[in-house]
């Protein structure tokens, strides 16, 4: 028989950087803590001060069940758990049984851990693991050390504890990455992916009633501490300071909003907070909430929540709001609402696409599929794990649920809220792009012609003036003055920016229009007769370039005479503007410069 072999090295390298996010170090130690029943959980995110600079320390810390000097190997060890039994089989209740997670720990300059229990008070630690499997391809820590040698004490009035401190993580090395350390991202992170964003307290009353707690304290702590008193977040943060450091509260268990769903509920409501949002916007409903039977004894809970637009934003704080851009810690509806797969109650993974011709999204509720027999990957970010013919038979029965008349119901009443919310914002956004164009339109820079009659200058954008408003201005100006230009305009095009076709002698040509005329043409020069533009965004002599890589170089003439179909206009002097190619198989281009037409040839005044 021949032994199957492990590179151990790179499988342990593996494991440490295989987690999706890697917010998942909190995660994993607020499982670990939840496994071993701690009721207090402390989690403080801060810089040391050093010579060299500043290290980045992520402690937690609880008051759980410890972990014996006899077991220490199951914190360092892969694969090897407290949360198994003696067949290798999960125990009921607790998520953290895999023997992989704390390894996420590992990518980081030093881990330290201390415990006290059972008469048994120690510490130890690990420095440099990465480094260690680039040199060793393995993985040491130290012995047993006294917990004051660390620093890493536990509160002396606790009986028992586990403390793991993570030094310099990896991952958290720039300002581009310390941004998800935010105490704002942090408690989102923890109330939507770890054990204290659990839905089973929703119908587990003994969890619910255990009073347990997150002491939470983010990187900036202080910022969203200021902005507390102007922000309206439900449930209300509660704030405590315990040895000089500030910490949020934060109970166990994902927050379902009071239902209100009648008009009057919501209207009341509106009323209680001053709110002059439209009261439907502060809809919510826990539509469906029970423990549902599969065949072969298969069960899982079910739970659908049907929120509005600003009931999910009273208590998602970093959910964006319509027209405003995403921040790097914010999210959308349809990424953080839907339908996700949970272990433990903690939610794992979204899974809209379960539902047989649905949507792909479901952005107006949340719903939790909580199954015991889901199976995770070995970073639990997903349940991939699991049997095909387990996962088939929960999809039916949330299908036979979704497609129930109570339940289709309840999600078309919602839906048609959702049209006349779109469409009252559209009318509304109507009238706000009114307002804005009617006081744009009074900003816009005026062409007074020689008549009085008034004309508006194109509103000039980033790229240079608006070849649409050009267009217009052209119209106006052959309207007034049709015999101004010596050619016609047969055709016109505005599929590829806007062009018309004139004839040269026998042969059609392009006349291309240009809201700011730039070096570069989209165009050949073999076809194109002229240029009319309002302005050129370029010099005298500078060369510019077709799609042919042709080169043709801008000319004026500043006493030139002007040609016209119109008496009155013709031989007046102007300048005129000109482009001469490098070859000659191209014809000369004139560049018509509307500005100039109208003050140098109509007489035309600018306000």
């Amino acid at each position: 028989m021949n032994e199957i072999k492990i590179n151990q090295g790179y499988e342990l390298y593996q494991i440490i950087t295989d987690f999706g996010d890697p917010l998942e170090i909190f995660r994993e130690a607020f499982q670990n803590a939840l496994d071993e029943e701690a009721t207090m959980v402390f989690c403080n995110v801060h810089h040391k001060k050093r010579l060299s600079g500043s290290e980045l320390y992520i402690d937690v810390w609880n008051n759980g069940s410890g972990l014996p000097k006899s077991k220490v190997s199951n914190f360092f060890d892969l694969a090897n758990s407290t949360k198994i039994d003696e067949h290798g089989l999960p125990i009921k209740g607790k998520l953290g049984y895999k023997g992989h997670g704390a390894k996420i720990f590992f990518n980081s300059i030093e881990v330290q851990i201390t415990s006290k229990c059972e008469n048994e008070y120690w510490s130890v630690n690990l420095e440099k693991p990465i480094f260690q499997i680039e040199t060793n391809s393995s993985i040491v820590y130290s012995d047993f050390k006294e917990p004051e040698e660390l620093n890493l004490e536990l509160p002396k009035d606790w009986k028992e504890g586990f403390f793991v401190r993570i030094i310099g993580h990896l991952h958290f090395k720039t300002e581009h990455t310390k941004f998800k350390l935010n105490h704002k991202n942090l408690r989102d992170y923890s109330k939507w992916f770890t054990g204290f964003g659990t839905i089973a307290t929703l119908y587990d009353e003994t969890l619910k009633n255990k009073d347990i707690k997150l002491y939470l304290h983010g990187i900036d702590f202080e910022t969203f501490s200021s902005e507390l008193s102007d922000k309206s977040i439900i449930p209300k943060p509660e704030v405590q300071e315990i040895d000089g450091i500030e910490y949020e509260l934060i109970a166990l268990g994902h927050y379902f909003p009071e239902q209100r769903y009648s008009d009057k509920d919501m209207k009341k409501y509106v009323k209680l907070i001053n709110s002059n949002k439209p009261f439907w916007d502060y809809y919510s409903r826990l539509a469906y909430s029970e423990r549902v039977s599969c065949d072969n004894n298969l069960s899982f809970y079910f739970a659908i929540s049907i929120e509005g637009y600003e009931t999910k934003r009273e208590y998602d704080i970093l959910l964006t709001r319509r027209g405003k851009p995403r921040t790097a810690i914010s999210h959308n509806d349809s990424q953080r609402y839907g339908i996700w797969a949970c272990k433990g109650g903690v939610p794992v993974e979204k899974i809209d696409d379960w539902i047989e011709g649905g949507k792909g999204q479901y952005s107006y509720l949340k719903a939790f599929v909580d199954c015991d027999e889901f199976n995770l990957t070995a970073n639990r970010g997903s349940i991939n794990n699991t049997e095909i013919e387990k996962i088939d038979l929960i999809k039916r029965k949330i299908n036979e649920i979704f497609n129930s008349k109570k339940i289709k119901d309840l999600l078309n009443e919602r839906l048609e809220i959702e049209k006349l919310e779109t469409t009252i914002l559209s009318i509304d956004e109507d009238g706000q792009n009114l307002e804005k164009r009617f006081k744009d339109s009074n900003k816009s820079k005026k062409i007074i012609l020689p008549d009085e009659k008034v004309l508006k200058e194109p509103k000039k954008l980033k790229s240079g003036y608006s070849e649409s408003e050009t267009l217009i201005l052209l119209i106006h100006i052959i309207s007034n003055y049709p015999d101004l230009f010596p050619f016609q305009l047969f055709d016109y095009d505005t599929s590829k920016g806007i062009d018309f076709v004139v004839s040269d002698g026998s042969h059609p040509k392009y006349i291309e229009l240009k809201g700011t005329m730039n070096k570069r043409i989209n165009h050949p020069f073999r076809h194109i007769h002229k240029f009319i533009t309002y302005d050129i965004g370029f010099a005298e002599n500078e060369i510019i370039e077709d799609i042919e890589s042709f080169k043709a170089v801008l000319k004026i003439n500043r006493k030139d005479t002007f040609q016209s179909f119109n008496e009155e206009y013709k031989g007046k002097s102007y300048t005129s503007y000109k482009l001469e190619p490098n070859t000659a198989a191209i014809n000369s281009m004139e560049v018509i410069k509307l500005k100039s037409i109208l003050s140098d040839i109509l007489g035309a005044t600018f306000e």
